[in-house]
C-alpha cells in the first residue's frame, strides 16, 4: 500500500489536494473518483514517514478535532478520515491517511503513531496507549490538547519575552561596531595627520577596534563549538554531565532552569498517570522532558531506585537537585490515585515560580543591557573628545 498526493475537482469544481492509500495509481483514481472527485493528477509521495513533521500548533488543533469527533460517537477510523480531508496541512494529511489505513487493518492508534515519531512523541504515543487500554481515549485526546495548549502557550511566553532583550542587544552592538569601525578611525586619522598625541584611551579604543570584529565572530563560533561538542559524542558523558550541573548553578538563570523543566516534567507526568500509565513508564517516559543532561540523568536514577521498591518521593527526596517545595508536596501526594492530582499542583506551582523569577531577570538584564552598552558608546565618545580638547589647548597655548 502506497501514499499518493493528488489534486482534484470536486463537486462544487472547487480544486483541492491531498494525499490517499492505494495499491497503485489506478486504484488511487478510482477511490478518488468513487468519491466524486474529478482527478487532475496523482503522484506518489516520495517523502519517508519517519522524517515528517509538523507544527505543535497544527498538532494541538488536531489532538482537540479528535477529542470533539469522539466525544460525540464518531467512531475512530471515521474520525481520522474526516480529519485527513479537512487538514489544512497536506503533511499532516497524509499522515492521518497513512494511520487510517493501519488502524482500519486491526493495528492500534498507539502503535500506527509511533511510526511518525517527528510528529507523536513518546509522551503522546504512550498517553494514547493508555487511553486505548482503558477506553477513554476521547478524555486521554482531551488533556493531550490542554497540555499541548500549555507547552505552546509557554513557549510564546518565552520567545515574546526575549523578543526585546534581544533586539536591544543586537542594535547596540551594531552601533558599537559602527563607531568602533567606521567613526573612530577616521576622526582619529586627522588627529595623526595634525600631530596631535592620542590619550591613552584612545588608543586603546583604537587598538581594539581593529580587533573588534574578530572578538566578535570568534565568541559566536565558540558558543557553536561547545554547542556542537555538548551534543556530539566527542566530551565524555561525565565531563557533559559536569557541565550541566554547572548551568543549574549560574545564578537565577540555574533556578529557571530547574523549576521550569521540573515543571515540564511534572506536566508529563500529570498527563500520563492521569491517563492511567503505571508510575514507572511514566517516570521512564517522562525523563525524557529534561533538556539539561544531569536532571535526566538524576531522574534515571530515581526510575532505578523505584522500580528497586523505593517509593516515588523517598527517591526524589534522595536525590537533592530538585526543588524543597517538589519533595514535600510530592511526598503529600505519594498514594496511587492521587498522584496525578499533586503532580498538577507541583506543576503549577512551579510555573507561578519561574514566572516569577523571569520577570525578575528580564527586568534587571534590560537595564544592564542598556547600561553596559552606554558605558561602551561613552568611552568612545571620549575617545573622540579627547584629540579634540587637546587640540584645542594647543592651538590656545599657541
Amino acid at each position: 500500500m502506497a501514499t499518493f498526493k493528488y489534486s482534484a475537482f470536486n463537486h462544487q469544481e472547487k480544486k483541492i489536494s491531498g494525499y490517499i492509500n492505494a495499491s497503485d495509481q489506478v486504484e488511487a483514481m478510482s477511490l478518488l473518483q468513487n468519491k466524486g472527485l474529478n482527478p487532475l493528477s496523482i503522484t506518489e509521495s516520495e517523502q519517508k514517514k519517519s522524517n515528517i513533521k509538523v507544527s505543535t500548533k497544527d498538532l494541538s488543533i488536531f489532538t482537540k478535532q479528535m477529542a470533539a469527533l469522539l466525544s460525540a460517537g464518531t467512531p475512530l477510523e471515521k474520525s481520522l478520515e474526516l480529519l485527513s480531508l479537512q487538514s489544512t496541512n497536506s503533511k499532516l494529511s497524509q499522515v492521518l491517511l497513512v494511520i487510517m489505513e493501519d488502524v482500519t487493518e486491526g493495528n492500534s492508534l498507539s502503535s500506527s503513531m509511533k511510526k511518525f515519531p517527528k510528529i507523536f512523541d513518546e509522551i503522546y504515543t504512550s498517553t494514547i496507549y493508555a487511553g486505548e487500554t482503558s477506553a477513554a481515549l476521547s478524555e486521554v485526546f482531551s488533556d493531550l490538547a490542554e497540555y499541548l495548549d500549555k507547552e505552546t502557550k509557554i513557549k510564546s511566553q518565552v520567545t515574546g519575552a526575549l523578543v526585546y532583550p534581544s533586539i536591544l542587544f543586537f542594535v547596540s552592538l551594531a552601533v558599537i561596531y559602527a563607531l568602533l569601525t567606521f567613526v573612530l578611525p577616521q576622526v582619529v586619522e586627522q588627529f595623526v595627520s595634525s600631530n596631535v598625541s592620542l590619550p591613552l584611551l584612545t588608543q586603546v579604543l583604537l587598538s581594539f577596534s581593529a580587533v573588534f570584529p574578530y572578538i566578535v565572530f570568534s565568541l559566536l563560533g565558540l558558543i557553536g563549538a561547545c554547542y556542537f561538542l555538548l551534543h556530539s559524542n566527542f566530551l565524555s558523558i561525565n565531563f557533559k554531565l559536569k557541565v550541566s550541573r554547572m548551568f543549574l548553578k549560574l545564578p537565577l538563570f540555574g533556578e529557571i532552569i530547574l523549576f521550569d523543566q521540573t515543571a515540564r516534567f511534572c506536566s508529563s507526568m500529570r498527563l500520563m498517570t492521569k491517563a492511567g500509565l503505571n508510575t514507572i513508564d511514566s517516570l521512564h517516559i517522562s525523563k525524557d522532558t529534561f533538556k539539561n543532561k544531569y536532571l535526566k540523568n538524576e531522574v534515571s536514577i530515581v526510575v532505578n531506585k523505584v522500580v528497586g521498591g523505593t517509593s516515588i518521593s523517598q527517591a526524589f527526596s534522595q536525590s537533592k537537585i530538585f526543588p524543597n517545595v517538589f519533595q514535600q508536596l510530592l511526598s503529600s501526594g505519594d498514594m496511587g490515585s492521587q498522584i496525578s492530582e499533586m503532580f498538577e499542583k507541583i506543576k503549577n506551582f512551579l510555573d507561578q515560580e519561574v514566572e516569577s523569577r523571569r520577570t525578575v531577570l528580564l527586568t534587571l538584564l534590560q537595564p544592564i543591557v542598556i547600561l553596559t552598552m552606554g558605558v561602551f558608546v561613552m568611552l568612545i565618545v571620549l575617545a573622540i573628545m579627547l584629540p579634540l580638547l587637546q587640540m584645542n589647548n594647543l592651538i590656545f597655548n599657541i
